[in-house]
């Protein structure tokens, strides 16, 4: 049944917060918060990417409201993970009036696989502390991120930054990816053809087509090699703190590298040469199920 509200959706991300509404012409604010930040060593949501990501979401659903939207939002992995969780989104309620609807690692599958693809082939999602892969029967969340990979990473090699050894810090990001998949994934006939989605995979689709500045249109059905993705990592390292000169990754520049190696890692274990870059995602997702009056 169609539900008649109009809704304002808010994603808390490990990595950044967007917001959408359905008549936005798919166009997405995001603001980079980084709540999932430390969360891979201490368990916890840390103080301040909190208090930062609560005013955030605040903000967010007071311009829903004003401008006569319904505000509801999600979290996704670093909330659902953190053993603070519950303190988090008692403040965000207090500050914002929205409860978020925390989603099981399958949830978040779900909504990105059928916003980003047709029902049939696999979507590879990759975000700021998980990873999912999705097909039309196979549903899986891993703990591991652009944001929590660089955390996992940096801790076990001893450095503070991506350009510091990152041969010995993919080394780990790959080894966490096999351990944690375990090599119970979907065959490569179920995952074809493949989709991707997330910051990680949408930032490299628009570096892909030599964009300094992320255009949508651009990004949105780019094929994405493993060949080109190797590419992509050799030339991100060789760039070094120069990255941060890059609009493109001005709010990425230390994580990307790790975002790109999971994908790397991920598409091997799989045995996916190439994947089709969505910028349809979980945000498009859950809205459309919210619309539909499926989340009542």
């Amino acid at each position: 049944m169609e539900n008649e509200k109009r809704y304002a959706v808010i994603d808390i991300g490990s990595n950044s917060i967007r917001y959408m509404t359905a008549d936005a012409g798919g166009r997405k604010l995001t603001v980079t918060t980084r709540l999932g930040s430390g969360l891979a060593e201490t368990g916890l949501l840390n103080e301040d990417r909190m208090a930062h990501s609560i005013r955030v979401i605040a903000a967010m659903a007071a311009n829903a409201r004003h401008a006569s939207y319904t505000p509801i939002a999600y979290a996704t992995s670093a909330v659902r993970d953190s053993r603070n969780r519950e303190e988090f989104l008692s403040r965000v309620y207090e500050a914002s009036g929205v409860t978020p609807d925390v989603l099981s690692g399958e949830r978040e599958a779900e909504y990105a696989y059928a916003a980003a693809t047709s029902g049939h082939g696999g979507l590879i999602d990759v975000g700021g502390a998980s990873m999912q892969f999705v097909t039309a029967s196979f549903r899986k969340s891993y703990p591991i991120g652009c944001v929590r990979g660089r955390d996992i990473a940096q801790s076990k090699t001893g450095v503070t930054d991506c350009d510091s050894d990152f041969p010995a810090q993919r080394k780990v990001i790959t080894g966490c990816v096999n351990d944690l998949t375990e090599g119970a994934l979907p065959g490569k006939d179920e995952m074809l053809p493949c989709m991707g989605v997330g910051g990680t995979i949408t930032t490299l689709g628009a570096l892909a087509q030599g964009l300094e500045t992320y255009n949508k249109s651009r990004v949105h059905g780019t094929l994405l090699t493993r060949e080109k993705l190797e590419e992509l990592i050799a030339v991100l390292s060789r760039m070094g703190k120069g990255r941060k000169l890059l609009p493109l990754l001005t709010v990425r520049h230390d994580v990307i590298l790790y975002g790109a190696a999971i994908l790397a890692a991920a598409m091997d274990l799989s045995g996916i040469s190439e994947l089709t870059v969505s910028t349809r995602d979980g945000l498009e997702g859950y809205l459309e199920a919210a619309e539909r009056g499926e989340l009542d």
